[in-house]
């Protein structure tokens, strides 16, 4: 027993979590994300119970066939411009169809079916990309929230909107890309300035962009096939 009484009581408050642990004991967890029933938490981004598993990076067979239609898209360009200038500069009677007319129509036709086509598949890569995304990665910078494959895809086909979640998408995947990168290392860096073309260049000369998103496909593909074997079982 202390000489002089027992110790005088602590001036400060108790701590609001409890008693404070003895020397030799565990202190009690105070901080770290919110409990949350049936999902995973992760960087603020919460994931819906059952997302729990990544899919297969896209197939190349996709980005090879939008790139051969952009260059069928070019050469029906091409041929429709030459078609007028044929058809201006020809001598046509009154209640005839003048020839290079009826090319340059049918290549225009054409070109309209092969931009919706490429457009297609481009919709289905960003979907295939997004469902290979880890789940609780599937979150960027410009769009903080959760993202499903479904949402990648369908936010694609707001009026207006789907402006800005292009540069959600595009921007994102290189973000994902350097996020993931901690944990599953690559040789290849990816590519912010790429991302950035295969944005911008469809809006300034749009028979590049098949071109264009070509390589940036390409890239994301090499970085995210080098990732593929060191991700858990389970995940991909």
């Amino acid at each position: 027993m202390h000489p002089y009484g027992p110790p005088p009581p602590s001036p400060y408050s108790p701590s609001p979590y409890g008693q404070q642990p003895s020397y030799g004991q565990q202190a009690p967890m105070v901080y770290g994300p919110p409990p949350m029933a049936g999902g995973m938490y992760r960087e603020n981004v919460f994931v819906p119970p059952g997302q729990t598993r990544a899919g297969t990076v896209p197939s190349p067979w996709i980005r090879n066939v939008r790139l051969g239609g952009g260059v069928l898209q070019v050469l029906a360009l091409v041929g429709f411009v030459a078609g007028l200038i044929v058809s201006a500069s020809g001598d046509t009677k009154a209640g005839e169809m003048d020839p290079a007319a009826a090319v340059a129509v049918g290549l225009m036709g054409l070109w309209y079916v092969l931009l919706l086509a490429t457009s297609i598949l481009n919709l289905v890569w960003i979907y295939q990309f997004w469902s290979w995304v880890p789940p609780e990665q599937r979150h960027t910078k410009m769009w903080k929230k959760y993202i499903s494959p479904g949402q990648a895809l369908g936010f694609l086909f707001i009026p207006y909107f789907n402006i800005y979640w292009m540069f959600v998408m595009f921007l994102g995947i290189h973000d994902v890309l350097d996020r993931m990168r901690v944990a599953y290392p690559t040789r290849e860096v990816p590519s912010k300035p790429l991302a950035l073309m295969a944005l911008i260049v469809p809006f300034v000369f749009f028979p590049a962009a098949p071109f264009v998103q070509f390589f940036f496909e390409k890239h994301a593909e090499r970085i995210a096939h080098e990732m593929q074997p060191r991700m858990p079982i389970g995940m991909g």
